[in-house]
């Protein structure tokens, strides 16, 4: 509590000064209105204003709910004043002057033109906004990242201010994960095969990542909190566009690939692909307490693995227009991953004196596959683009994985030398298919010139089927195994939902409500004829209210409850683990954690930048803890339990600096408090801790042609239900090298390049105490060289890629806009 109070002192005694010294001073104004080409208001957009004589930014903003801008502080000149949106092409008006007579200058309305129209012997070159402060979400452009030419996408997600990404990938949002949308759409994958496609995806297919921390009542309720969609480039133009790619690094890894679209008449076809080899090796040691033993024995562990992997993914899209006002669009996207793990640990058992008493070492070595495809098809009918649209989506998923594995467990005596007894083996087979088809349908239609209304029903319907057997043999050359052990499950979940989102504007003022109803039905089968139901209804609500005050200046209030279900293998009652000595064992009663979150964000954009502070409250009903205990034979066995409720608050300030002179970037610092309220396991699982996170990113323009990006994040130890996480520090560097008109990028990135990254744990209760650490190395430099041919891309406007990020299909996010205020 003291530290998160001392934090929240700093932060809101810092934000009025700040804003105080951006908006102080006199000078002119320069003001106007930015509307579509139908004359719809259009909020978000980035305005900027710049010196005639050298180009130098002076001021800018965003435009309002209205679609209205004001530019103040401007000092008597010539300026040229460009509006830009993503999606729609840029507009520009010159010669724009102030005097000491004329301080005041009314551009009137702008209108911005989102349609694609072929222009002989003109080309019209625009500038957009790296960041985007939207109704209900930020968007970050990738256009400015250097990693964004040859790096893969959890660079591009590790360069978001509200974003962290762990070393395996894991994505972080206000200390819970969000879920992944990928153009619109929950990634057709989940846990480690999320984890790996994301360190696998190449950057530069990303147009853009949209962060959204409470979504409305339209999107699905699963997540703990928000929601981060990757929206990938799509080229569309006419005639052929794309982009190739190959890159390599220090550690191993090669990749190459690319994509291309092309378009004529009513048809558009979009595709690509890319492969990549992997390397990975770490290093781990655990040493462990046993305090039930009388007397107290210690464990060992010092264990090295290194894992090598092919992975790859094609996909292939098209739309095609049945009508002027009717589109049917599909998709198919595959992704295979595989790869090849040896792994030593060493284990030594120590009696109280620390003197050895048993070694031996577990050497395993297999094989991992696994595919997955995702098939979409639906339709889109606009009776008036944006405000009046029905559409209709059907997606199907399949995945299948298949682990193959031979554990040997060598057998030592206490002083490492061969004790003479056989080896005795394990060999694991693992098989694993999942399917999924869901449906979807959409209405949303307008509710008096100042609203809009929305409507909508999904149905999934999931089931998942492992084959897993264990087969224990005294010896290599032993037929029958001592020991058979079948660990397969079948899961089978059914979910049907029914959305309505209600918007209204009121002059500044935007409201959107909503309200989901969902009902579960899930069954989970074990080995043996057992089964576990957990049947349930949930109404989930949300809210956003914003409110612009004008001047690049807006409050942004918004609610929303979230739902995280256990998968099986947090459910799975039987032991995962191939290691006797450190069981993982799931919980078949363990309940849904049900999350209600509360956030308010303040912006202000200036001729600066644009300075946020971001509060937020949530409190996770049910919150899910990892419980390690160990018996008196010193056998850690680890499972999952509801705790009573998790509150967290905090806050967050970011300062995005706008490019002055090549140079821009963003400084971030958050702060969180939790408090833990586990009464109904054991009083030491119960407990505060606050904890808080820094970290800056530079860009700078060094020349037309050279760009140089540098980040780096600080992470202090952190509390934990039984122990405590090590502080964390991690800087990465970028540069690129543009040639011929933009159409070569040279990238060169050094990932930690003096090895700061490493993770200490420590863990306790009153079986145990176990330090650990994982020397796992990030550092490594990584070159690529990219190419891209066609014109830059060009959308139509309204319904799916719609101006402000509306629409299903990848060009925007999962939830359209109201008429210039919440979504």
């Amino acid at each position: 509590m003291r530290g998160f109070s001392v934090v929240a002192v700093v932060l809101f005694a810092f934000v009025p000064g700040v804003l105080w010294a951006q908006g102080a001073g006199g000078g002119g104004v320069i003001q106007g209105r930015v509307v579509s080409e139908s004359g719809a208001p259009l909020p978000a957009a980035g305005v900027e204003v710049r010196s005639a004589a050298d180009s130098t930014l002076v001021g800018g903003g965003v435009t309002d709910a209205d679609g209205q801008f004001r530019v103040e502080g401007v000092r008597p000149g010539r300026y040229m004043v460009s509006v830009t949106l993503l999606g729609y092409s840029a507009a520009r008006r010159g010669d724009v002057e102030i005097t000491a007579n004329e301080s005041l200058v009314n551009l009137g309305t702008i209108s911005l033109v989102s349609q694609a129209v072929a222009l002989e012997g003109l080309v019209v070159e625009g500038e957009q906004s790296s960041i985007i402060i939207a109704p209900d979400r930020t968007i970050y452009s990738t256009r400015d990242m250097p990693v964004a030419a040859g790096g893969m996408a959890t660079d591009v997600l590790q360069g978001v201010p509200e974003l962290l990404v762990d070393i395996d990938g894991n994505v972080e949002l206000r200390g819970t994960a969000p879920q992944i949308y990928i153009n619109g759409r929950p990634a057709p994958m989940e846990g480690e095969s999320l984890q790996l496609f994301l360190q696998q995806f190449p950057a530069d297919r990303i147009e853009r990542i949209e962060v959204i921390p409470n979504p409305s009542a339209r999107f699905q309720a699963e997540g703990a909190g928000g929601i981060v969609n990757i929206v990938l480039k799509e080229d569309v133009d006419l005639g052929l566009s794309g982009t190739a790619f190959v890159n390599g690094g220090t550690r191993g890894d090669l990749g190459g690939g690319g994509h291309a679209t092309y378009q004529k008449g009513k048809l558009t076809l979009m595709g690509g692909g890319f492969a990549r080899i992997s390397n990975r090796d770490n290093t781990r040691y655990d040493f462990r307490q046993n305090l039930l033993a009388d007397p107290v024995t210690f464990l060992e562990q010092d264990g090295w693995s290194e894992r090598d992997g092919l992975s790859g993914s094609v996909n292939l899209s098209g739309n095609y227009e049945l009508s002027e006002r009717t589109t049917l669009f599909s998709e198919v996207r595959a992704f295979r991953r595989g790869n090849d793990q040896d792994e030593l640990t060493a284990y030594t058992h120590f009696d109280a004196d620390r003197h050895p008493t048993e070694r031996y070492d577990r050497i395993s070595g297999g094989e991992r596959t696994g595919l997955s495809t995702d098939l979409v098809v639906g339709l889109t009918h606009q009776f008036e683009p944006q405000r009046h649209e029905l559409e209709l989506e059907i997606e199907a998923d399949l995945g299948s994985d298949s682990d193959r594995s031979v554990i040997r467990r060598d057998f030592l005596t206490p002083e490492g030398e061969d004790a003479g007894i056989p080896d005795e083996f394990t060999y694991e087979r693992e098989d694993e298919d999942e399917s999924e088809l869901s449906v979807q349908l959409d209405y949303v239609r307008p509710l008096g010139k100042e609203g809009q209304i929305e409507f909508g029903y999904r149905g999934d319907f999931e089931r998942t089927d492992s084959d897993r057997v264990l087969e224990i043999y005294a010896s290599q050359d032993a037929t029958d195994p001592t020991s058979l052990l079948d660990r397969g499950f079948a899961q089978h979940e059914t979910f049907n939902s029914a959305y309505l989102t209600v918007f209204r504007t009121l002059g500044r003022l935007g409201l959107q409500v909503g309200l989901r109803a969902e009902r579960a039905d899930t069954r989970l089968d074990i080995p043996g004829g057992e089964s576990f139901h957990n049947d349930y209804s949930t109404i989930f609500p949300s809210g956003n209210l914003r409110y612009d005050l004008g001047g690049g200046r807006e409050l942004r209030l918004s609610y929303s409850k979230r739902i995280r279900r256990p998968n099986p293998w947090v459910q799975n009652p039987i032991n995962r683990s191939d290691d006797p000595l450190n069981r993982r064992v799931g919980n078949p009663y363990i309940d849904p954690v049900y999350n209600h979150n509360v956030s308010l964000e303040a912006s202000w954009s200036g001729a600066v930048g644009t300075l946020r502070v971001s509060p937020y409250f949530r409190r996770s009903v049910g919150d899910w803890a990892e419980i390690r205990t160990v018996d008196e034979h010193g056998v850690s066995t680890v499972t999952w339990q509801n705790l009573n409720s998790v509150d967290s608050y905090g806050a967050s300030i970011t300062a995005n600096l706008r490019p002055y002179n090549g140079f821009g970037g963003y400084v971030s610092v958050s702060g969180q408090q939790e408090e833990r309220n586990a009464s109904n396991l054991d009083r030491d699982f119960s407990g505060s801790a606050f904890n808080w996170r820094a970290r800056a990113n530079l860009q700078a323009r060094l020349s037309d042609d050279l760009s140089l990006q540098s980040m780096i994040f600080y992470s202090p130890g952190r509390e934990v239900p039984q122990g405590r996480y090590s502080s964390t520090v991690r800087m990465d560097l970028g540069l690129r090298k543009q040639f011929m008109d933009d159409k070569v990028s040279l990238n060169v990135s050094l990932r930690d390049p003096f090895d700061l990254y490493n993770r200490e744990f420590t863990t306790h209760d009153a079986t145990h105490i176990q330090t650990g650490r994982s020397d796992f190395s990030m550092r490594a430099a990584v070159i690529s060289l990219s190419y891209s041919f066609g014109r830059p891309p060009r959308f139509e406007e309204g319904g799916r890629g719609g101006p402000d990020g509306g629409g299903r299909d990848g060009r925007g996010g999962p939830d359209r806009p109201g008429p210039g205020g919440p979504r």
